[in-house]
């Protein structure tokens, strides 16, 4: 009987928490989008396509962000731009029951073209948030809009945004910003082991680091010592995917190693060693500082564990003869520092 209670408590328990998450879920879905009412963007000195075109753009990177709903007049004479007073912006805005609405303008200069944001919240007129980038041409006016999308209305500013891979044409020559960035680097760092004794190392190694985008891949050879006590060699293919495309994000992943382990101890009573040969796993995570510059470095925490054990013998030091042993799998945590090079 009182196996049933427990089953039906458990039964009771189970629902209660999947009708909570659901609440949450539904209470989540219903909460109300900011809305902010978009005047085509202001066209000073250049063409009316651009004008229509970059205002469009603009809205379909502000829904992606999704924080607010665009509003926006549609219709053969409606191409109402933001060429207006501000009380005439702020009375559509309240006409259309915008929250803010948006100044924009597009200011060609030479060949470069001044972009100008103003988010200002309707009941109130005050500006809440302004940014100003300059496009050094208009196949530039992408990767800005996209910028300004994801700042829009934060305490960001899009000139600031360090995505990688929203760059501008400028930012590409200069930066040299390839699809997958080749890497020789230096890594050092320490280890602990856990299993089967509790042994400190230093880690040296080399790695060749290949930096597609949304993933990152490490061919990395490394030898772990401590003299007389430990040696460690691995060859290590690792998978991390970075948290962000920004050039400074968390990354996390892991890896798997052809290692070798030898592990010599001795006192004055007994002495052993055994080796093996195998495969181990990783996984851990950390941070990744400058991605796209010259020379970038990464920092990490890992924890690792080998699927072999080690065998050997141990023997004493008053001459009874040695013995056979077997010891577990090398388990433990590994620190490393890396610096990378970018060919």
């Amino acid at each position: 009987m009182t196996e049933i209670k427990i089953i039906h408590m458990k039964k009771k328990f189970n629902l209660m928490v999947f009708s909570l998450i659901g609440l949450i879920s539904c209470i989540a879905a219903q909460t109300p989008q900011k809305k902010v009412f978009l005047p085509y963007f202001e066209a000073i000195n250049i063409k009316k396509d651009y004008q229509i075109s970059t205002t469009k753009l603009i809205r379909n990177y502000i829904e992606t962000e999704n924080r607010y709903q665009v509003m926006m007049l549609e219709g053969k004479d409606t191409l109402f731009d933001a060429d207006q007073p501000l009380a005439v912006l702020k009375g559509k805005a309240m006409e259309m029951g915008a929250d803010y609405y948006l100044k924009g303008s597009l200011n060609r200069i030479g060949e470069s073209v001044i972009v100008n944001v103003t988010l200002i919240e309707t009941a109130t007129g005050n500006k809440v948030w302004f940014d100003q980038l300059k496009a050094m041409g208009p196949e530039d006016l992408d990767p800005i809009m996209q910028r300004i999308a994801k700042a829009l209305g934060t305490d960001e500013k899009a000139a600031n945004d360090n995505d990688i891979y929203a760059v501008t044409n400028n930012e590409s020559v200069q930066l040299k910003q390839k699809q997958t960035n080749n890497s020789f680097g230096l890594s050092l760092g320490g280890i602990q082991m856990l299993m089967p004794n509790t042994l400190q190392a230093t880690m040296i190694g080399v790695g060749w680091y290949f930096d597609a985008r949304n993933v990152i891949v490490d061919i990395r050879p490394s030898i772990s010592t401590n003299p007389s006590k430990l040696f460690m060699f691995n060859v290590a293919l690792d998978l991390f995917r970075p948290h962000t495309t920004k050039s400074n994000t968390f990354f996390y992943g892991g890896g798997a190693s052809f290692s070798y382990t030898d592990i010599t101890m001795s006192d004055n009573i007994s002495s052993y060693e055994v080796d093996g040969t195998g495969l181990s796993f990783s996984l851990g995570g950390g941070y990744l500082l400058n991605r796209n510059a010259g020379a970038s470095v990464r920092i990490g925490a890992y924890a690792f564990y080998a699927l072999y054990d080690l065998e050997g013998s141990t023997w004493s030091s008053f001459g009874f003869g040695s013995k056979q042993l077997t010891e577990s799998s090398p388990l433990g945590i590994e620190i490393r520092a890396e610096i990378m090079f970018n060919q």
